[in-house]
C-alpha cells in the first residue's frame, strides 16, 4: 500500500470516493446526479489543494486504486503573543472502500496523516466521528473533550433554504 498527500491529479478518484462514501448503504439520498456532484466536488477540491487550505491524504494499491483518504483542513488560529504561529486541523472525509476494511489502511493512513500534522507543528486534529468510528479514533489517540461547545444552527441534512427554520428557532418554540 502507498500512502501520499493527494495531487492534483488524483482529484477525479477523490470525487468517486466521496460519492461512494456519502451514498453507501442508507447514507445520503443525493439532490444530484453523480456527474454534476463530481463537477462541484472537483471544483471545491481543486480550489482547496491550490490554496494548501486542505491537505487530502490518500493509500492507494501498488498500481494506483484509491482505497482510502481523509481530508485536513488547517485553521489559523488568531495571533498570540506566545507563538509565533499557531494553527490545528480539521480532519474529515476520512473513507475507506468496504474491501479494504479491517486491514489496518484506515489505521496507517491515519498515521500517516498525523505524522503530517505534527511536521507542520498543528496544536491538534479534531474529528466529529459517526459512532461507527468512534472506536477507531480511540484507538488511534483522540480523546473526548469537554471543553467545546457547539451551537447547532440547522439539521446536519437539512435541505438548503428549507423552510421549516433553523434549530434556534425550533428550541426557542419549546
Amino acid at each position: 500500500m502507498n500512502f501520499r498527500a493527494a495531487t492534483l491529479d488524483d482529484v477525479p478518484k477523490l470525487a468517486a470516493a466521496r460519492w461512494a462514501f456519502r451514498t453507501e448503504g442508507d447514507g445520503e439520498v443525493p439532490i444530484e446526479v453523480e456527474q454534476a456532484f463530481a463537477r462541484r466536488y472537483e471544483n471545491f477540491v481543486r480550489d482547496a489543494l491550490q490554496s494548501r487550505r486542505w491537505t487530502y491524504w490518500i493509500a492507494e494499491t501498488a498500481d494506483g486504486e484509491l482505497v482510502s483518504h481523509m481530508a485536513v483542513c488547517v485553521v489559523q488560529s488568531i495571533p498570540r503573543p506566545s507563538r509565533e504561529t499557531d494553527q490545528w486541523g480539521y480532519l474529515t472525509d476520512c473513507y475507506t472502500r468496504p474491501p479494504f476494511r479491517n486491514r489496518g489502511v484506515g489505521r496507517d493512513l491515519l498515521a500517516h496523516v498525523t505524522a503530517w500534522a505534527e511536521s507542520q507543528d498543528l496544536e491538534m486534529l479534531v474529528v466529529w466521528p459517526s459512532d461507527e468510528s468512534e472506536r477507531f479514533y480511540a484507538r488511534a489517540g483522540f480523546d473526548e473533550d469537554d471543553e467545546v461547545r457547539v451551537l447547532r444552527l440547522r439539521a446536519y441534512d437539512a435541505a438548503t433554504g428549507s423552510p421549516s427554520g433553523t434549530l434556534r428557532e425550533q428550541s426557542n418554540e419549546r
